[in-house]
């Protein structure tokens, strides 16, 4: 069937487009040069082959904004079970499987993101249900201010930082661990146990680590499941209770189900934000001028995440299946192929954004980008990210005067195929006193 959107185009149909990322340098999505700007190959795959079929690794690749939100807003015709990779990292390692053999919460349910309708509506409702996104965010945001100021008080004497590590990361980190209840002196094993689950999602973990990328979900299982014993025990007011005292009319959740709901709300949680503080920053430091513009005018700040959310999506892409076979204006799909929706270059569509490119006067209500995905698998979380955004660049700028790139520590992004994101980023400032905080609980 085809894309009634795509087929509007004035683009002229066009037949099957594979290319090689050993061989078509241009277009190599996993080339170095793409995995540290892949926005040039974007471009020329929107404008050459917006459906393109990648060899190596047998994917299909979709960059323009129609199809991708067509495809996002029609999970009867593109699944989601393999919304996150289809790699199972264990299956070559004995020892792995047999760690994982002593789970409670195996075999590993599929729910919310991996999910589709009609599970996928039971999921989403349960986790809004507990998630109460607007409630929450009340109840965290004085803890999100405590944190943003004491991390700054860890760095601001200092005159310099290296971002990521010492904000970026422990920021939403610290948010999640308060949902999860995990100690904040922990929050280093939650980090281990979301780096874990995303490096084994995506096949990209050595093999001398897969035992102990085995140990740790063990270990996250057995930390998730005690707490929820307690709410069972102990009843409290928060997303771990909401998620055990379920209404009359709802459904129990099985044990993998809640393991691999809260599973989802800690990767979801951490990685998105950390990725696109670091982009925020290094777009701010990159501008002098917006500096200078949000300190006058603090109240841009919302827009201005929003348009750096579409220049620079922290999340590139997810995946989706194809239920039959599909036409995209005489490109056919086949039953069963699996398509990378690539976000980051949806959101630089020419049909939509012009050439593309970063402009803070941008009003992106007119077309919303993809950032945070479309349809019934957008972020549940997108709230938090929004919120923890604006708070932080509010303080970060009236904290750190002067703010600059560290002119011998270069910034270096991360190099994965989903991920647009700062891996470190060191910055100075002038050096600031501290301001003292007090701890405040949710």
């Amino acid at each position: 069937m085809a894309n009634p959107k795509y087929s509007q185009s004035q683009t002229a149909p066009l037949e099957r487009c594979p290319f090689s990322g050993a061989e078509n340098g241009p277009t190599n999505l996993l080339s170095e040069e793409a995995l540290q700007n892949p926005y040039p190959v974007y471009e020329q795959l929107r404008r050459d082959c917006p459906v393109a079929y990648l060899e190596d690794q047998n994917i299909w690749v979709i960059t323009r904004y129609d199809d991708c939100e067509y495809v996002l807003t029609h999970p009867e015709k593109f699944s989601s079970r393999e919304a996150v990779s289809s790699v199972n990292a264990y299956r070559d390692s004995s020892e792995a499987l047999a760690i994982l053999a002593e789970s409670k919460a195996r075999p590993r349910a599929r729910t919310l993101i991996m999910s589709d309708p009609p599970d996928h509506d039971r999921y989403r409702t349960i986790l809004q249900r507990c998630l109460s996104p607007a409630k929450t965010i009340r109840q965290l945001t004085p803890r999100m201010k405590e944190v943003i100021d004491r991390l700054i008080d860890s760095f601001c004497e200092r005159g310099e930082c290296e971002f990521v590590r010492e904000f970026a990361y422990p920021l939403p980190m610290l948010v999640v661990a308060a949902i999860l209840d995990v100690p904040d002196e922990k929050i280093d094993m939650l980090k281990a146990w979301s780096d874990d689950f995303i490096s084994v999602q995506a096949g990209n973990i050595p093999a001398d680590k897969v035992v102990s990328a085995a140990r740790h979900t063990i270990e996250f299982e057995e930390w998730i499941l005690q707490r929820l014993e307690d709410r069972r025990t102990t009843p409290k007011d928060d997303f771990l209770g909401r998620l055990v005292d379920r209404p009359e009319d709802e459904a129990e959740l099985s044990t993998p189900e809640l393991v691999n709901i809260c599973l989802q709300v800690l990767v979801g949680g951490n990685e998105t934000t950390t990725n696109f503080l670091g982009n925020a920053l290094h777009r701010l430091i990159s501008t002098p001028s917006l500096i200078e513009d949000l300190k006058n005018e603090p109240q841009r700040t919302g827009d201005l995440i929003e348009e750096i959310l579409r220049a620079e999506s922290p999340l590139q892409g997810l995946f989706r299946v194809a239920v039959d076979e599909h036409d995209f204006n005489g490109t056919i799909i086949p039953k069963g192929a699996k398509l990378m929706l690539c976000f980051g270059s949806a959101n630089r569509d020419e049909k939509y954004y012009g050439n593309g490119r970063f402009d803070p006067d941008r009003d992106n209500r007119e077309t919303m980008h993809m950032a945070f995905g479309r349809g019934i698998h957008s972020c549940a979380g997108q709230g938090f990210a929004r919120r923890e955004g604006v708070l932080a660049l509010t303080r970060i700028l009236e904290r750190l005067p002067n703010l600059s790139f560290d002119p011998i520590q270069q910034p270096e992004r991360h190099t994965l195929f989903t991920i647009w994101g700062m891996k470190k980023l060191h910055i100075t400032f002038d050096p600031t006193p501290k301001v003292g905080t007090k701890s405040t609980d949710i």
